[in-house]
């Protein structure tokens, strides 16, 4: 039921944001805050992450794992170029699992950037508890349905920050369906936060996995992966 729910939404999206992603041409950066489609629809692109261990060598960007299908699903650019596929995925029926990392293609790797779309300087590391409080700024990037069609509804959001521990976070701000998968940065230390995942309608807030959260579930599970910074 909640994919079929994300399928939904990500065609209502794909109306909103037509103009935008149909004018995006092959060549696109592929960065954070971009806008990224699968076989379920239209989601946002978080943070690029650089494969360790047995992954060494590999270059990865991340959604949320209700945002892809599968292991080895594809995902392009809105212009529909294909990025990669999916290497790995959480859990989409775990707010702290809902994760996926997309192997970015070699021919693409030149093309790949750390910063979040819209802030160079971002992100600078990864949070933990003792870096956020009540109420810190949250700086968001994405495509969500009513803020896709232009630069500045994409990049110029902001949230407030609610609550975070080891895996999970929560915020409240401007969020919509097509901003999962999307990147939340702690706009004091300039760190990642984490990723979109849990959506609602009216005043409520967003919640979702930690960037350090998601790493060492992926890492208990044999895929090692470390945040790319600028």
């Amino acid at each position: 039921m909640r994919k079929a729910i994300y399928a939904l939404t990500a065609a209502t999206l794909a109306l909103g944001a037509a103009a935008s992603t149909q004018a995006q041409a092959a060549g696109e950066l592929i960065q954070p805050g971009v806008y990224s489609e699968s076989s379920v629809g239209g989601c946002t692109f978080n943070f690029v992450y650089d494969g360790v261990g047995a992954q060494a060598g590999k270059t990865y960007i991340g959604t949320a794992a209700h945002c892809v299908a599968e292991v080895g699903d594809q995902v392009t650019l809105g212009s529909g170029e294909l990025v990669g596929t999916v290497a790995h995925l959480g859990d989409e029926n775990s707010t702290a699992l809902d994760y996926a990392f997309v192997e970015v293609r070699s021919e693409l790797l030149s093309r790949v950037r750390a910063a979040v779309k819209g802030y160079p300087s971002y992100p600078k590391g990864m949070t933990s508890p003792q870096d956020t409080a009540l109420g810190d700024t949250i700086q968001l990037s994405g495509y969500g349905v009513g803020y896709g069609a232009t630069a500045l509804t994409q990049e110029k959001r902001i949230a407030v920050m609610g609550y975070d521990d080891a895996a999970i976070h929560d915020v409240a701000g401007p969020i919509h369906f097509g901003d999962s998968g999307g990147p939340l940065v702690h706009a004091k230390s300039g760190k990642a936060l984490g990723i979109v995942s849990r959506l609602c309608f009216g005043v409520c807030s967003e919640e979702g996995p930690t960037v350090a959260g998601l790493i060492a579930a992926a890492a208990e599970n044999g895929f090692t992966v470390q945040l790319r910074t600028v």
